[in-house]
């Protein structure tokens, strides 16, 4: 018995041993890891990028090419801060300035509507000074990004004349990227018509030195407006209009021209774009609006080419026949008009109180929202709950909504697309009617209200009588001095309009002619901390579909470890890649090909809202196909019994 227990003892202590020793050795390898991670961290912090280092036991190995003793000496303080000298072995390398070749001076500066950003790698001799003194003008308007660095090297023979000169055309530019190098400067910029752009070629090439050699690229695009909408009110001889679009300037002021005669105030403006679904849309606008004002006022929605024409519900039967008969005969061909004449109001009082049923969702300037009021069944609800909670957030939606089988059919499209319109608000209210959407507050933008109309356009259909009144709080606006999200993303898409993330085919890595284009980002995100973003990344449909989405993914991580390498906190940006999916080009061609290969940058509420909403609107489709399919097989078992 006695050996049993000292045979049972003896296996105890080996055990143990065994388990301290393993523990041991995880617990070094835990803080060596920690304290490369660490030490990483502080040369990155200090610009010591260049220097790769190894922790071994207590000891910390550094290797790496340093241009000079200076940086190798530079190196060894900051890790000498943490680590204590005995314990660093320096394998540091310094490499001999003689056998290094003349660096490439140049300048690249991106100009927008709202800063300058200059990246590039300029001659000390030249001074940063200088060259902020040049665009002094400008910078008292605009915010200045300065990424220079300077090389301590002799100034290439061409090189203040090309300086001088792109500067100059930088200053006359206010949306171009100058591209300034010892042999050639290069000029892209965005003309606001075709007037505009013939004048400004003749004023640079006028003033160009003949010394250097000059690319200039002026365009004067229009962008695409989808749909194409017209949002017009007249009530009680007040004329609003909340969303004006037009293919050509001429036609924009002809509708603008035709509103003001009609009552609608001066400062009023139309969006000109591509996009126009006849060229008969100006005509077709004035005289719907005209018909509009015949009827004594009411609403009108233009989307793409359908019309949607509600009167004023005191218009007397034989106008309203009279105006939308001639209206539907003399509109162009293409256009689908749909007139309605709302029933006059009826006064209940004798008969008691009309429950009308609604919808109502209120916004806080807090951001907190609360809904209530009815939705037909529990899977509506379960997928209203979840969009709002995708748009306002997790913690900031209170349901307060009960369940009413008898509301009209359309009822959760409507409540949806009302509660984007909401989002586009810092503070107010929707109500959801059977005759009607309102939407009504206060926003931070002034185009909100043109925004929200097309969303229920889009979203609702333009065959609903939907009323906004929204106000702009300019006050509140100023306060606000974060970046909104929308305008950090123009100042990214600005960027990438200008330049393309290059990989090679096949390959993660991106190339250096990118690496301007990466500092511009990371200057744009640098103000922007507190936008989510997410990095998308596409390829074209060559090869598997598993590996395309495979490389993707790769390619847009790659683009978050190239922003992280510039001190960019990228806690707030994700990296997703979609494969072949959404091409922009056909696939068919090599230049289509390469046009689908990108990386594009969203933002992470609205491709999160856009996949609840999808979510959401399958769920409803769901159930409208249970409950019709119910219907139906109820219709059948009626018969049957019959």
């Amino acid at each position: 018995m006695q050996r049993i227990a000292l045979l049972f003892g003896l296996m105890c202590f080996i055990l143990f041993a065994v388990g301290a020793v393993s523990v041991s050795k995880t617990a070094v390898v835990y803080f060596q890891d920690q304290l490369e991670a660490e030490l990483k961290n502080e040369l990155l912090l200090e610009d010591e990028e260049w220097v790769n280092l190894r922790a071994n036991g207590l000891r910390v190995e550094l290797f790496g090419l340093a241009d000079s003793e200076t940086a190798r000496f530079r190196a060894l303080e900051v890790v000498g801060r943490h680590v204590e000298p005995g314990r660093i072995r320096d394998r540091i390398t310094i490499l001999n300035r003689n056998d290094l070749p003349p660096p490439t001076f140049s300048v690249e500066a991106l100009r927008n509507e709202e800063r300058i950003s200059l990246i590039g790698l300029i001659p000390t001799d030249t001074g940063r000074e200088a060259i902020l003194g040049s665009i002094n003008d400008v910078a008292r308007r605009v915010d200045i990004v300065d990424m220079l660095e300077e090389a301590d090297h002799s100034k290439p023979e061409n090189w203040d004349t090309a300086l001088d000169a792109g500067l100059e055309a930088l200053n006359a530019l206010e949306r171009s990227k100058v591209t300034i190098e010892e042999d050639q400067v290069t000029i892209t910029a965005v003309a606001n018509s075709v007037t505009e752009k013939a004048d400004l070629e003749r004023r640079i090439q006028d003033s160009w030195p003949d010394s250097v050699p000059l690319v200039l690229r002026i365009s004067s695009p229009r962008p695409v407006i989808s749909p194409f909408a017209v949002r017009y009110t007249e009530i009680e001889g007040e004329v609003e209009m909340a969303a004006c679009s037009a293919d050509t300037e001429f036609n924009a002021n002809k509708i603008l021209r035709a509103a003001r005669e009609l009552g609608l105030p001066e400062d009023v403006g139309c969006d000109i774009g591509l996009g126009v679904p006849t060229p008969d849309w100006d005509e077709a606008v004035v005289m719907s609006m005209e018909a509009l004002h015949a009827l004594g006022g009411g609403r009108l929605t233009f989307t793409d080419a359908d019309i949607s024409l509600i009167a004023n519900e005191n218009t007397s039967l034989a106008t309203y026949d009279l105006v939308i008969g001639r209206l539907e005969n003399d509109l162009p061909e293409l256009f689908s008009l749909t007139a309605t004449l709302p029933p006059k109001t009826v006064d209940s009082a004798g008969s008691g109180d009309i429950i009308i049923p609604d919808f109502t969702a209120i916004k806080s300037p807090e951001g907190l929202v609360q809904l209530r009021g009815r939705l037909p069944n529990a899977e509506t609800r379960d997928a209203v709950e979840s969009y709002s909670k995708s748009l306002f957030g997790t913690d900031s939606v209170f349901m307060q909504t009960r369940l009413d089988p008898s509301l009209p059919e359309g009822w959760p499209l409507r409540v949806l697309g009302g509660l984007q319109g909401l989002a586009e608000l810092n503070r107010g209210v929707l109500t959801v009617e059977p005759e009607r959407i309102n939407i009504r507050g206060t926003s931070l933008r002034e185009d909100a209200e043109g925004d929200i109309s097309a969303i229920l356009s889009t979203r609702v259909g333009s065959k609903e009588n939907y009323e906004l009144d929204i106000e702009y709080d300019e006050k509140l606006a100023e306060r606000d001095a974060r970046p909104r999200p929308e305008v950090c993303l123009a100042d990214i898409n600005a960027i990438l309009a200008g330049g393309k993330i290059v990989f090679q085919p096949g390959e993660i890595v991106i190339d250096a002619q990118s690496d301007g284009l990466i500092d511009g980002l990371a200057g744009v995100l640098r103000d922007c901390m507190n936008v989510k973003f997410e990095i998308q990344a596409y390829t074209d449909n060559s090869g598997s579909e598993e590996l395309n989405y495979q490389l993707s993914q790769a390619r847009a991580e790659a683009l978050l470890s190239a922003l992280q390498s510039r001190r960019i906190l990228t806690r707030g940006i994700r990296a997703v890649g979609y494969g072949p999916e959404n091409p922009v080009a056909d696939n068919g061609t090599e230049e289509g090909r390469e046009a689908n290969r990108r990386i594009e940058i969203a933002l992470q509420s609205k491709v999160d809202a856009a996949q609840a909403a999808e979510d959401a609107e399958a769920v409803l489709n769901a159930a409208e196909g249970s409950e019709g399919a119910q219907s139906k097989a109820s219709e059948t078992e009626g018969e049957i019994n019959e």
